[in-house]
């Protein structure tokens, strides 16, 4: 497909807009969630959106993290609709970010579930999930799903700020 190009004055049409641009809904998390002393994990209370049925889309996140330095960490996932598919990967850290370690770039499913050790407290992290959202014949829920790495009395969190974009590829 061509890309499109307008003539100056012209008024755009539905068609063009639905047809010809890129529309990108973002999410951004309004507070602070935390996870303390536990690896149940649990949905997002705020980066989740309704995908249709029959739809693509690419989904970014930018998250913001922080909990104890060498224990706890945060454990991260994704959850969906019924015969959808999510092929995404973590962009984490594998090993202690103090050392600027191993990024992440292995293809994940739904089942994976990958670990990213923390700096502590008082040192915002940042994790950069990316992936393509395949929707089968069933509407619904997809969204972040995350707890500690390992149970820990230090808070594990994902701050404010937080945000997801989701752009329908169709």
């Amino acid at each position: 497909m061509a890309l499109a190009s307008w003539v100056d004055g012209n008024q755009l049409g539905a068609t063009d807009l639905n047809t010809k641009t890129v529309q990108v809904h973002v999410i951004s998390k309004p507070s602070d969630e935390t996870v303390i002393n536990s690896e149940t994990m649990q949905n997002d209370d705020h980066l989740k959106f309704t995908a249709q049925a029959g739809a693509r889309y690419y989904i970014k996140l930018f998250l913001i993290v922080n909990g104890a330095d060498t224990n706890g960490g945060i454990e991260m996932g994704f959850y969906g609709p019924a015969n959808s598919e999510f092929y995404w990967c973590s962009d984490m850290f594998g090993d202690s970010p103090d050392f600027g370690g191993d990024v992440s770039r292995r293809r994940q499913l739904y089942a994976n579930l990958p670990n990213m050790e923390t700096n502590g407290t008082g040192a915002d992290i940042v994790a950069p999930p990316v992936g393509i959202l395949v929707m089968g014949d069933t509407s619904g829920t997809f969204g972040l799903r995350w707890t500690q790495g390992t149970p820990n009395a230090t808070a594990t969190r994902v701050k404010a700020l937080s945000c997801m974009f989701i752009t329908k590829l169709g």
